[in-house]
């Protein structure tokens, strides 16, 4: 393949991506019609072995490439989850920018608190943009890794394997209240790469409730982590066992797990689908992949879950959203409030 005279050279811009100073002139006489005519025999992978090699080098290959590409709005929005109650739009967007030109940014909040719910959405403007910016889906933001997926792709990321994140999500249980995210964080990062956590700090104060919950990337970081399951971090003593192993309350109607005077929680509700008696502060019962909100004090709903449906089927505005950012109008709908489809603010 040959390259562009050095005159018309190309650099990088912001996107990771290439622009030209000028447009490249033809190299040959061949016309269009010609250049149809040598590669009409060739097989999808022949072709897609030279365009991927010329997209990366080639601003007016990229240009057409991202003229298709971009007409599909649900390949360039991202949905972002786990993010702090003190995470702000523009902060989301100065993270998110440097993969690429934003069309729209916004960290979704509570209309009662002002604060974020725990998750967000980004739309780029080029489909590459969000390519760069998925092939790290977790993310430290705000001392919280967080999970960065397609919009589009809903709850099918992650129910996608249920069996496989039993064995990769940890309950900590005795965390104190001064006990800070960060600090928290760096801890049980030393087991593994986390994919999601610290869960279970309060939306209002940001301190611990007690408890926290952790996703790890790969199993073996939560069993690395569980090895020895009494944690003494700053002299303070915490107890760490597989989420999964909480589902011990006492067996409710309708195979509704109960525990401690917590909301019953349905074994399939909510990201993740796995629910369960905690047990913990307020009666943690129907954790559901760290998505939806647990009781407060005393089994009394968390303000989090504060439509009164039921847990994992709540919105935080008081229902479930039908066309906008928790039922406020715009392009998100069925992303309202806590489990309303399964998102919702972080525990």
């Amino acid at each position: 393949m040959q390259y562009m005279d050095p005159t018309k050279k190309r650099k990088l811009d912001e996107n990771g991506t290439v622009s030209a100073l000028s447009e490249p002139d033809p190299i040959t006489k061949l016309t269009p019609q010609d250049g149809r005519k040598l590669i009409e025999r060739f097989t999808v992978d022949q072709l897609l072995d030279i365009l991927q090699d010329a997209v990366c080098r080639h601003v007016d290959v990229l240009s057409a490439v991202r003229s298709i590409a971009d007409q599909d709005p649900s390949q360039r929005k991202l949905f972002i989850r786990g993010l702090g109650w003190d995470t702000t739009t523009d902060g989301l967007r100065s993270l998110f920018s440097v993969y690429g030109e934003l069309e729209e940014a916004v960290v979704i909040l509570d209309k009662t608190t002002g604060k974020s719910k725990g998750y967000g959405f980004v739309t780029f403007k080029h489909v590459d943009g969000a390519l760069l910016a998925l092939k790290e889906p977790s993310k430290k933001i705000d001392g919280r890794v967080t999970v960065t997926q397609l919009a589009a792709a809903g709850n099918s990321a992650t129910n996608s394997n249920p069996v496989d994140i039993h064995m990769r999500k940890i309950y900590v249980a005795n965390v104190p209240y001064d006990m800070p995210a960060d600090k928290l964080l760096g801890h049980f990062a030393q087991y593994g790469e986390i994919e999601e956590g610290p869960l279970g700090f309060d939306k209002q104060t940001g301190k611990s409730r007690g408890f926290a919950l952790f996703v790890y990337k790969r199993a073996e970081g939560a069993q690395a982590a569980l090895a020895e399951p009494v944690k003494n971090i700053d002299g303070r003593q915490m107890n760490c066992k597989l989420a999964i192993e909480g589902k011990k309350g006492k067996q409710g109607q309708d195979g509704m797990m109960q525990s401690g005077g917590g909301i019953p929680g349905n074994a399939e509700m909510g990201m993740g689908g796995h629910g369960g008696g905690y047990g913990g502060p307020g009666g943690y019962g129907g954790f559901s992949g760290g998505m939806q909100g647990p009781p407060g004090p005393m089994g009394h709903p968390h303000p989090l879950n504060s439509s009164g449906v039921g847990v994992g089927a709540l919105s935080g505005n008081g229902g479930v959203a039908a066309g906008g950012y928790s039922g406020l109008g715009g392009p998100y709908g069925g992303y309202g409030g806590p489990g309303s489809t399964g998102y919702g603010g972080p525990g």
